[in-house]
């Protein structure tokens, strides 16, 4: 028998709940920080196992490690090796990942795999937990390895070091990798004898987060504190020994203090960023709506051709409406893995900037209300509509109206030409907009903007 292994993407994910049901489907994980691997034996699974990383608690707070969710082989298909390769895989993945250790929970009953994880070199512990959703008490068994991850990519730091030593004498060392992807390095250091992160960008493209940073700091904008910005690397301030401040969670996103301080932290970032002079040179979603990716999209989509056809023979209008409304700085990436807080609550910023550039401030207001619960969403948008009303002496209404019209189109267009490009399949967080564009809704929106 013949096994192949392959990532876990949309349509996999599907075979896999067909196979072994909606459970094992809602314990596989597609998300950013996550690992999902199936075996498989001409074109079907066979066994998968899925890995998810988190924050440790305190007083290692700031260490992460990844922890394996589910692990399944079918029965006829166990002692052939398939599990401990899956294993191997997702520690192999963790270690470049830079993460401190990997874990699992087996239940009692799962005896015959002791001997596996023992000889994974697994250390073993009883643990009994809590089933909420049985109210009752299961017992099982931890595992957990220590990772130790070298540096895998040695001539990077080397890299890093060069760059900096170019503006400054200042001695970069100790280098703790924590995440390597798509060409972005991040690493924890000590720099000047300082605890610092350091980000190191393969990329052209990516070192625009460097030129971010200055602009931000050139225009009075609240960042993390940098201490060098290289050409290719930056090095900023390490929150997770950070006194003041401490890294975002996703409790965060209900907490009416938190969202009110980072409502003043986009207000400051958007009244600034609308003076930037660099403002034209920055990163626009919208300007991805070209003739040849609308063209693209007819392709993946004949099912929307009147759509299509509609916007091809409006291209004109639509780019005119596009800039019709003032832009500013935007942020894009809002989420709570990518701003800090202070202690007190009292004060909140976005850091991780790769991702900003200019357009309307109701694309920010989408992004972070999208995330947070109802009742900090209403706390954001009222202080930050208090502090506009407060400086301009009126309200954004009309304003907002029309950017919402022209990003309910193209938004979702934009949306398309992400998910259509993206390499590794079409995203879950993409359904809604292939549906609207299917369905006529999206057409109809278009002709209200543009008719």
């Amino acid at each position: 028998m013949k096994v192949s292994y392959q990532e876990i993407n949309p349509n996999l994910l599907e075979k896999v709940a067909i196979k072994y049901g909606e459970v094992a489907k809602n314990h596989i994980h597609t998300e950013d920080g996550s690992y999902s691997l199936a075996a498989m034996c001409d074109d079907t699974p066979i066994g998968f196992i899925s890995t998810y990383t988190r924050n440790l608690d305190t007083p290692i707070g700031e260490e992460r490690d990844a922890y394996i969710d589910i692990i399944e082989v079918d029965d006829e298909c166990k002692r052939m090796g398939i599990a401990t390769e899956l294993i191997m895989r997702t520690e192999e993945w963790a270690m470049k990942a830079g993460l401190l250790q990997i874990r699992a929970w087996s239940s009692q009953d799962k005896t015959e795999a002791i001997s596996m994880w023992r000889n994974l070199g697994y250390g073993l512990c009883p643990a009994k937990i809590w089933l909420e959703q049985h109210n009752i008490a299961d017992d099982g068994y931890y595992v957990v390895k220590q990772l130790n991850p070298v540096n895998p990519y040695p001539h990077i730091t080397k890299l890093i070091k060069q760059d900096l030593h170019e503006i400054s004498p200042k001695a970069i060392q100790g280098f703790q990798l924590i995440r390597a992807k798509g060409g972005v390095y991040v690493y924890k250091c000590l720099y000047d004898s300082i605890p610092a992160v350091v980000k190191y960008f393969e990329e052209e493209d990516d070192r625009r987060e460097i030129l971010n940073y200055r602009i931000l700091a050139q225009h009075g904008i609240p960042t993390i504190k940098t201490y060098a910005l290289g050409k290719t690397s930056l090095v900023m301030e390490d929150i997770s020994v950070s006194e003041n401040w401490r890294l975002g969670v996703a409790e965060d996103l209900a907490d009416v203090d938190v969202a009110k301080s980072l409502a003043h932290w986009y207000f400051t970032f958007h009244e600034n960023g609308a003076a930037v002079s660099e403002l034209d040179t920055l990163f626009f979603e919208f300007a991805q709506i070209t003739v040849e990716n609308l063209q693209m999209l007819l392709s993946k989509l004949p099912e929307a051709q009147a759509l299509f056809a509609f916007l091809l023979a409006h291209f004109d209008k639509f780019q005119k409406m596009i800039s019709m409304p003032t832009f500013t700085m935007t942020y894009n990436d809002f989420y709570w893995s990518n701003f800090v807080v202070s202690t007190d609550k009292k004060s909140a910023m976005m850091f991780d900037y790769n991702c900003m550039g200019k357009g309307y401030r109701l694309s920010d207001f989408r992004n972070v209300c999208w995330s947070m619960s109802d009742e900090a969403k209403k706390t954001f948008q009222d202080e930050y509509n208090r502090q506009y009303t407060k400086k301009h002496k009126s309200t954004r209404t009309e304003a907002e109206k029309l950017e919402q019209r022209i990003d309910d189109v193209a938004g979702s267009l934009y949306a398309l030409i992400v998910a259509y490009t993206d390499n590794e399949g079409f995203p879950d967080w993409a359904a809604a907009n292939k549906k609207e564009a299917i369905d006529g809704s999206l057409l109809s929106k278009a002709k209200q903007l543009l008719l």
